[in-house]
């Protein structure tokens, strides 16, 4: 008949209690929603379970629900002790369908063990989160938790990191990467920035792997692409510039004065300095003077190469 018995009950086990006289012989279930986590008065009292003088308890399955939901078991004491910090409650997912027992130990109540899969889930969170937050609790705040946590960012950081792992956990992370990668690169991000020790977030950072790379590699390519696009426009430009300069060289008109341009046609025909002053009766020297400035604005250095420019000849 013990098995069959046992059998029947959802929740069973010990209540730890070092000083019995100072407790109740009462335990409590209620049920919690899922709003009233940490509000210990938004609960939904269920029933109540005595406490044998061994310190054994039982509730029947049918004080539980055919779907998953947050129970929550407590001992009372018989006088308020001030400053007091014992636990004195504990919560766990559970449905009529598992099996929830709590052996005897140092606590009041003892780790548990739970056939509920949600619950498992739940207490590795827990623990995850426990993690994250006792590493950044100063010495005081650790001994007086109540006086603050870390800042509102960080914490911010903590819940968003912790929801991750959930999913990571669920094997449906690779997936929500895969619908929202600027979300996860923009954490990625943040967290890098943060106090967060990296081995918190390496999982993350493994998974985005990938996505880091196609993000460098695009803006590689796109840098890429906009500096051949300089160069080309670079190209046009001194292309064109190049252009119109030269049709500019070769279009503007030489302006001679009307005697350099007399000075000139007296040396294709093979006239001498002297010869050309003579015929205009003009000195040398000024024959000389003619011939440099007409030289400059033809831009040749002699004789030779005037005749070259003016009919393709050379003496």
């Amino acid at each position: 008949m013990s098995p069959v018995l046992r059998g029947q009950n959802a929740i069973s086990g010990f209540v730890n209690l070092e000083n019995p006289e100072q407790w109740g012989n009462k335990v409590y279930l209620s049920q919690v929603a899922m709003e009233g986590l940490e509000n210990k008065t938004k609960v939904k009292s269920i029933a109540i379970a005595d406490i044998r003088k061994d310190g054994f308890f039982k509730f029947d399955r049918k004080y539980l629900s055919g779907r998953n939901k947050i129970y929550r078991l407590h001992v009372e004491r018989i006088q308020q002790i001030i400053n007091d910090t014992i636990t004195k409650d504990v919560r766990f997912i559970s449905s009529n369908e598992d099996r929830v027992t709590f052996p005897k130990g140092e606590e009041i109540f003892a780790p548990y063990s739970n056939s509920n899969v949600g619950d498992k889930e739940w207490k590795r969170l827990k623990a995850f989160e426990a993690k994250l937050m006792e590493q950044y609790l100063t010495e005081e705040e650790s001994s007086q938790p109540r006086k603050g946590f870390v800042k509102d960012s960080l914490q911010i950081l903590m819940v968003k990191l912790i929801g991750v792992k959930q999913l990571d956990q669920k094997n449906l992370l690779e997936k929500d990467i895969g619908e929202h990668p600027q979300f996860y690169l923009n954490l990625l991000t943040e967290l890098e920035k943060s106090d967060l020790d990296p081995g918190e977030y390496a999982f993350l950072d493994r998974k985005l792997a990938y996505l880091t790379k196609l993000k460098t590699e695009e803006r590689l390519k796109w840098s890429l692409g906009l500096n051949a696009g300089l160069l080309f426009v670079l190209i046009g430009v001194v292309a064109l510039a190049f252009r119109f300069g030269l049709k500019k060289r070769v279009v503007a008109p030489v302006a001679l004065s009307r005697q350099e341009a007399t000075i000139k046609n007296l040396i294709l025909e093979g006239k001498t300095n002297k010869q050309i002053a003579n015929e205009l009766f003009i000195s040398i020297s000024t024959v000389k003077t003619h011939i440099t400035n007409l030289y400059a604005k033809l831009n040749v250095s002699s004789r030779g190469e005037l005749l070259q420019k003016s009919t393709g000849t050379s003496t």
